[in-house]
């Protein structure tokens, strides 16, 4: 009998010694958005890719729909541990809920009124006293944020909840349909039904979206759980829009069978542009547009004017090396030196780490050698300036320069040259700018200018007077004696549509400009 249960223990222990990942694995339940698709792709390749068990998570995907609009709710219960929800979740922190956000997914809100063609609303003003379906708030707070900002009041708005159905639109049971710019329209076409969007972000409305959220329970007593599930969810999106197709397949396979391949492939493209990997880290948070977005919500009543977000952004948990605290117990007779020692020392790392974060911020939006704007401060900044010209009706062009030959500039006389060629176009650059006017250098020899209360004809004679102070300017090396002179060209666009679709179309005439000869400005036609 002693044998018999030695053995059995033995092999009990042997099975959990071969397993231990398994019995590691930390459960975590997550509440999403809505139904299963593309919406969520990053947290089904973290799932399937193993980049959740890599941080010795077992997570449990929860999908969302009409019986679960008040995620944020689920998370403060202890229900699930994380959730995904809208930028109206700023409005519950101000209201006293102790809910923090980890990550925003999308850089712009996906959530439009759609009417059809045959309504004639067109814009905002139109849908005063119509009936309007609408998702349960502050589900869609960007939508009725947009109605009041345009001088509607809730009293002229007739607002009925949503029916998550379409065809009500269709059928004329409604005028207007709160809807996903990635969903219903795909719908409406494949009907052959035309129909209008009415996008808040045309109207200087331009949230957050797909928040990632936790309690602030897990947040600061289990911020190394945050920032694992945070970092595993990240990877998992930035490979999902790094292989869309691959994406596309798995969803269709496992997740969301009852959409086409064809629809899912719509999904992904339309949310690729709102995500916009390309000029932002996913996940990216902005503290300064997020008191944006508070204040909008705050002027229109929606939330205490007296509330602040602090503590409304999740702080990663800093990393702390004991090994100096266990060196003390040494000795005795060495504690009160070494105790002070370590006061000294942590007194001179804090003044370090307050220089040094200084310096991360700088380097984060600054580029080092030209001192202007960075790619990421670019877009960091022009955010704010275009929400607040689309607000007053004001024009503001893109443009694009790249110096000419640069490559052979840097062949014939050296990197110290294209350095100072480099810094030289910049000045010119920063020279030209008005108070309100952005400039940046976006890679490489590539600089880019957003130009505020300035039309087509404006930008052009700004960037032929620009390319006419280059071709005239001398470039010296600091360590040579030669001197040499740039020629640069340019691509213009009106900024119409998202940041990246302006940025694209100022692209193209860049590209033109380049193919045309060189040393000129070309103005994107498509925007006349």
């Amino acid at each position: 009998m002693i044998h018999s249960l030695t053995r059995h223990f033995f092999i009990l222990t042997t099975l959990l010694a071969l397993s231990p990942a398994v019995s590691a694995l930390e459960n975590v339940k997550v509440q999403l958005r809505w139904l299963h698709q593309f919406q969520f792709a990053g947290y089904y390749i973290a799932q399937e890719k193993g980049f959740y068990q890599q941080q010795g998570l077992n997570v449990e995907l929860i999908p969302g729909g009409p019986h679960a609009l008040k995620p944020i709710d689920d998370v403060l219960s202890g229900k699930v541990d994380f959730a995904v929800t809208g930028s109206g979740v700023v409005i519950d922190r101000m209201n006293g809920k102790p809910v923090v956000a980890l990550a925003a997914i999308m850089q712009t809100s996906p959530i439009v009124w759609i009417t059809l063609k045959s309504s004639n609303i067109r814009g905002p003003l139109d849908l005063a006293d119509k009936k309007l379906l609408i998702m349960p708030p502050p589900e869609s707070a960007e939508l009725l944020t947009m109605l009041t900002r345009e001088g509607i009041s809730m009293e002229q708005i007739n607002i009925k909840p949503t029916s998550y159905r379409i065809e009500d639109l269709i059928d004329g049971q409604a005028d207007a349909y709160d809807g996903y710019l990635s969903n219903e329209p795909y719908y409406l076409k494949q009907q052959g039904i035309e129909y209008n969007l009415i996008n808040p972000r045309d109207y200087g409305i331009n949230f957050y979206s797909d928040v990632l959220i936790t309690s602030e329970q897990i947040a600061r007593k289990r911020p190394e759980l945050a920032m694992r599930f945070k970092q595993a969810t990240l990877k998992g999106w930035e490979y999902a829009l790094k292989h869309l197709e691959e994406t596309v397949q798995l969803l269709h396979q496992k997740y969301a069978p009852k959409k086409t391949l064809d629809h899912l492939r719509y999904e992904a493209r339309t949310l690729k542009k709102l995500i916009m990997p390309e000029l932002v880290q996913v996940g990216h948070m902005n503290p300064e547009r997020w008191q944006f977005i508070a204040e909008s919500y705050q002027q229109l009543n929606m939330a205490p004017v007296d509330a602040n977000l602090n503590g409304f952004l999740f702080e990663a948990p800093q990393e702390r090396d004991y090994k100096l605290a266990f060196q003390i117990t040494v000795g005795a007779a060495a504690l009160l030196l070494i105790a002070g020692l370590i006061i000294v020392k942590f007194r001179r790392l804090s003044v370090e780490l307050k220089k040094s974060n200084r310096l991360l911020s700088e380097l984060a939006t600054l580029d080092q050698l030209t001192k202007v704007q960075n790619r990421h401060g670019l877009v960091e900044q022009a955010q704010g300036l275009l929400s607040q010209a689309q607000r007053n009706i004001t024009p503001c062009c893109f443009v694009m320069f790249d110096i000419d030959n640069f490559k052979e500039i840097n062949d014939r006389y050296g990197h110290c040259a294209g350095d100072a060629a480099l810094i030289s176009f910049a000045q010119i650059l920063t020279h030209h700018r008005k108070k309100h006017d952005l400039v940046a250098r976006i890679g490489g020899e590539e600089f880019a200018m957003l130009l505020v209360g300035c039309n087509l004809n404006d930008a052009t004679d700004i960037a032929q007077n620009i390319l006419k102070e280059v071709r005239n300017t001398t470039v010296q090396c600091p360590s040579m004696d030669s001197q040499f002179s740039i020629t640069a060209s340019a691509g213009i666009a009106l900024t119409e549509g998202s940041l990246e679709e302006f940025w694209h179309e100022a692209d193209k005439a860049l590209y033109q400009a380049k193919n045309s000869g060189k040393d000129r400005v070309v103005v994107n036609q498509g925007n006349l």
